[in-house]
């Protein structure tokens, strides 16, 4: 069996995609290649793959100017799995799931949902919560009644449904809204009543797309909990598309998506390994109008401004520092040279946006490689 891996820029670790996924003895979701076009690869799919995807592709404009929200794309995804696809607006995260969906056709690849190969029986296999779904939903009719309104939609009924409608609210926590008006429900009770409907279904795969937009942070982190438990609890496959780092913190793997191309895929400490020799430091502090020289201290490398989350008046300076050469010392000294009072200072991981713009920088630095890429003729 010939075996690819996503392109990873030159000098970065190429993280083990062609291994099985940590989640499950048969992959969910597997991108090998992804563009908008078929390109009619056989190739021998493992023992219990559930998702398969190779050279899969997706023209955007017209065949003159060759435009891919996909290019190349390639990953196997496993049963039970949470699995994170991060990256800027534009990237291509909603164009993938929707071919993931069925609801676009790929200009080239070959898409394998859980043992089949037709569009129709991949519908049939997942559901798909999308960015603000709740907006879909019918306002004058309580939550449960939305619930029983979807399933009718999709052939079911009885006790098979009403069975699927208690479970689905249960899960969500709101049990004990369902007989509540959606019209009565916070945002975020809503968004988790479209989580509920998606389930109602209890397919194997559900797709979340920028599912913590318009969600307070209590609300988000809640939502995420829920989607680590329900993959736990029922061996459920989730795809969560995002340009939100926190949406991804519950995920096995994440794959970087860039221009439609992959970056890489991994475990978040595969990732970070790249940056394996910084460290991150987060000085809170009044702000005092101007720079106190943060950049000049030995081993800082790059300096980034923002107010102190949730603190009015407060400036925060995140600090990336090389791990040999930097001293809190020399901190230490600066803030007292200016006469600054620090509110705080931590050192903290390196976030995922951090790793994602290493990997365009040194991606645009030295440009994709030509193996492994499906590419339009």
């Amino acid at each position: 069996m010939s075996k690819r891996r996503p392109w990873v820029p030159a000098g970065l670790p190429s993280p083990a995609t062609d291994v099985p996924p940590p989640c499950g003895d048969r992959p969910m979701i597997d991108l090998v290649g992804v563009c908008k076009r078929f390109v009619g690869l056989q190739e021998e799919k493992a023992v219990g793959v559930a998702l398969w995807v190779k050279n899969l592709a997706r023209l955007t404009s017209n065949q003159a100017s060759q435009t891919l929200a996909l290019d190349g794309v390639t990953v196997s995804v496993g049963r039970g799995e949470v699995f994170g696809v991060f990256g800027a607006n534009g990237a291509g995260k909603t164009t993938l799931i929707k071919v993931l969906s069925g609801l676009l056709a790929p200009t080239s690849g070959q898409v394998t949902v859980n043992g089949h190969t037709d569009i129709r029986q991949i519908k049939g296999t997942i559901s798909y919560v999308s960015t603000n779904g709740w907006m879909g939903l019918e306002w004058q009719l309580t939550a449960r009644e939305n619930l029983v309104l979807y399933g009718n939609i999709f052939g079911l009924s009885g006790k098979t449904l009403t069975d699927r409608c208690d479970a689905a609210l249960k899960t969500v926590g709101v049990a004990d809204a369902g007989h509540k008006y959606v019209s009565q429900l916070s945002a975020g009770m809503r968004q988790k009543v479209t989580i509920a409907r998606g389930l109602v279904l209890d397919r194997p795969v559900v797709y979340y797309d920028e599912p913590s937009v318009s969600l307070d942070v209590q609300s988000a982190r809640a939502l995420r909990d829920l989607i680590r438990t329900d993959a736990d609890q029922h061996r459920r496959t989730a795809i969560i598309a995002s340009h939100s780092p926190e949406d991804l913190a519950v995920c096995d793997r994440i794959m970087l998506l860039s221009h439609g191309r992959i970056l890489a895929v991994g475990t978040p400490a595969e990732l970070r390994a790249p940056l394996a020799g910084r460290r991150i430091i987060e000085v809170t502090f009044p702000n005092v109008g101007s720079d106190p020289g943060f950049g000049s201290l030995p081993g800082v490398e790059t300096v980034a401004w923002d107010d102190a989350p949730g603190q009015s008046g407060l400036r925060q300076a995140r600090l990336t520092v090389a791990q040999a050469g930097f001293c809190f010392d020399d901190l230490a000294d600066l803030l007292i040279t200016y006469g600054i009072a620090a509110h705080a200072i931590n050192e903290v991981e390196v976030s995922l946006a951090e790793v994602y713009a290493h990997y365009v920088a040194v991606a645009d630095a030295t440009g994709p490689a030509a193996d492994g890429v499906a590419h339009e003729s």
